[in-house]
């Protein structure tokens, strides 16, 4: 009897211990992955942005900016055209250059630009702002090319204009407020390659875009049976 007993001890001991093993090996190498897919796409995208350049050296810049963008997939979109004006006021160092009448220096005013850029949008994702609210946000690479337009000022002469080359490059986010308005944060580098000299400037910008499709083919929304998107408010558009 006591030899069963201790067998039969044994034998739970020894089934336990395997199964333990083989449990910690199972979960060890098993992954659980879950990758939300983006909670709504659009194909088009009409924006508005405000920005500043900081770094010109005789007009302060503030360009007014309207865009559209058209969405191939959630990867790849081409921004089509993006028109420019610029607002400027000038510096005190150009007042104080201007007082010496030095026929030698000119002042290229910028007015307008005109770009078209390819964008690359490697990231999506969203964060929670004081475990209340959810926002839902993707990240974008810029780089395109297009003109820029001048006035180019001097201390004795009249003023002339010139058309130039304009390259750019830029990395921003965008985050959305609803499934048809996001807004838009950017940083830039435009470079100007004029007839004496090739010009950078760095450009910082914030918009507001439009988000929308001409018909509800293209559209992606998600089940409002889904749990795992119920917090996104999917009757709401």
């Amino acid at each position: 009897m006591k030899k069963q007993t201790s067998f039969i001890l044994f034998w739970l001991t020894s089934t336990l211990l395997v199964s333990s093993v083989q449990a910690e090996t199972v979960f060890d190498q098993e992954t659980v992955s879950v990758i939300q897919e983006r909670i709504y796409d659009r194909k088009h995208e009409i924006g508005f942005t405000m920005a500043y350049v900081p770094d010109d050296d005789f007009y302060e810049e503030y360009p007014l900016a309207v865009s559209y963008t058209y969405h191939f997939n959630k990867h790849v979109a081409w921004e089509v055209g993006r028109f420019q004006y610029f607002i400027t006021q000038e510096k005190e160092l150009k007042d104080t250059l201007q007082d010496y009448d030095l026929a030698a220096v000119t002042f290229d005013k910028p007015l307008y630009m005109v770009h078209s850029s390819f964008v690359l949008k490697p990231t999506y994702g969203k964060d929670a702002i004081w475990d209340s609210n959810i926002i839902n946000h993707e990240s974008f690479i810029s780089l395109g090319a297009g003109v820029a337009h001048y006035e180019r000022e001097y201390s004795v002469d009249e003023p002339t204009t010139e058309t130039v080359l304009s390259l750019t490059a830029g990395v921003g986010r965008r985050f959305f407020i609803s499934k048809k308005f996001a807004m838009v944060a950017e940083i830039k580098s435009y470079t100007q390659v004029k007839d004496s000299t090739t010009e950078t400037n760095i450009y910082m910008g914030l918009g507001l875009s439009y988000r929308f499709n001409f018909s509800n083919r293209n559209s992606l929304v998600r089940k409002k049976t889904d749990s795992v998107y119920r917090y996104l408010n999917d009757e709401d558009e």
